[in-house]
């Protein structure tokens, strides 16, 4: 095997390796792997045998001082160097979010944890159609108060739990949508009559107390949907709902408007 050969060969092999290394750590769960880091040390010799073979395959290991690379002659190379930097990266950034995670883990009290631990069961519960607990729900907002407190002394903050702002209709486009919304489900109510749909709303809360997941209770709702839907479609309270919309869409675009006026005139 000639020299340049046996070279593209072994850099596909850090090329392979490489990537396997990437893969590895981005599904490792453990905070360190000792098979890991012998692989990257592994990687490091491998590069720097690729890059002293080329130096004497060039016959320039006396004179470096003078080296001049064509464009391109070793892009590969510097790719794989690229590469095992983003390596050790992703290994330095594993390590720091283990540390982390058990740092907090250690500062939250285990009455915290085991607050913490029936609010996700209740969670789990309640989309499965079981009724809301509200003294689980007292429970829950006192223990977010803890966890902040918990945060906060460890110099961490919870960030992104800002709430959403709503646009607020003009009052008298909300008279519009109430006057509305009592029509609509007038309209509903006598539809519902008027279709016969009463007999599959009481089987869908039967299905829905036995298994509100099964496919019997999807199968229901879709069947009453659509029977309501059909029913309102050539009705003139869909052109109402309509109208609103566009009526809504306006007066948000005016009041976005204003505010955008206002903040250049401080300027």
């Amino acid at each position: 095997m000639k020299p340049s050969d046996a070279s593209v060969l072994n850099a596909a092999d850090i090329e392979s390796d490489l990537e396997k290394l990437k893969k590895n750590i981005l599904e490792a769960k453990l905070p360190s792997d000792p098979i890991t880091e012998q692989a990257i040390e592994k990687l490091k010799q491998d590069v720097d045998k690729e890059v002293t073979r080329a130096f004497i395959s060039m016959g320039l290991q006396e004179k470096l001082e003078s080296l001049k690379l064509e464009p391109g002659a070793y892009l590969g190379l510097k790719q794989k160097l690229e590469k095992l930097s983003m390596v050790n990266r992703l290994v330095e950034l594993k390590e720091k979010g283990e540390k982390l995670k058990t740092e907090i883990n250690e500062k939250i009290p285990s009455e915290i944890k085991a607050k913490l631990e029936q609010l996700e069961n209740a969670q789990a519960n309640l989309s499965k159609g079981d009724a809301l607990d509200e003294d689980l729900v007292a429970v829950a907002v006192e223990a977010k108060k803890e966890l902040i407190e918990v945060l906060k002394s460890a110099n961490l903050e919870i960030v992104g739990v800002a709430k959403r702002k709503v646009a607020h209709a003009a009052p008298e486009l909300q008279e519009k949508i109430v006057s509305v919304q009592k029509e609509i489900v007038g309209e509903i109510e006598r539809v519902v009559d008027l279709v016969g749909l009463h007999g599959k709303i009481e089987e869908l809360k039967a299905e829905m107390a036995k298994d509100s997941s099964s496919p019997k209770v999807e199968q229901l709702q879709t069947e009453i949907k659509d029977g309501i839907c059909a029913a309102l479609d050539d009705t003139e309270l869909k052109q109402k709902v309509e109208n609103l919309r566009r009526e809504f869409a306006s007066s948000s675009e005016v009041e976005i408007d204003d505010k955008v006026t206002a903040e250049n005139g401080r300027r």
